[in-house]
């Protein structure tokens, strides 16, 4: 349908252009002359838009990686623990599995996304 569409833009454009010449040369009755002169930039402005405005596909990216920040509620214990984001984290949240190493319960502490950082590029 792309090539379709370009060659029916492509005929407006045209026609536009015809219309905009129309409305260019002095008619008998010159309150037209100007009605014209909209009407085929119009008709034109549609049939570029058509021509060169084709319908690509947006390209889905995925999300970026973000982790999740796991620390033990216990003051003596320090334990913390990194892992992927799952659906249904929050900052504050208390986590139902038990700390592994005091047995105390752990608290979401942090979410963070993963910076990608672009590769750097030499001159010389």
């Amino acid at each position: 349908m792309g090539i379709i569409t370009k060659v029916i833009g492509a005929i407006l454009a045209g026609v536009g252009f015809y219309i905009v010449l129309m409305g260019l040369n002095p008619l008998p009755d010159d309150s037209m002359t100007f009605v014209y002169f909209i009407i085929g930039l119009v008709v034109m402005s549609v049939g570029f838009n058509l021509m060169v405005g084709s319908r690509r596909e947006k390209e889905v990216k995925p999300p970026p990686p973000t982790i999740t920040e796991i620390r033990c509620d216990s003051p003596e214990c320090n334990f913390k623990e990194i892992r992927d984001f799952e659906r249904g984290d929050y900052i504050l949240r208390l986590v139902d599995v038990p700390c592994p190493k005091c047995g105390g319960s752990m608290t979401v502490e942090g979410i963070y996304v993963i910076r990608e950082e672009p590769e750097q590029t030499f001159n010389v």
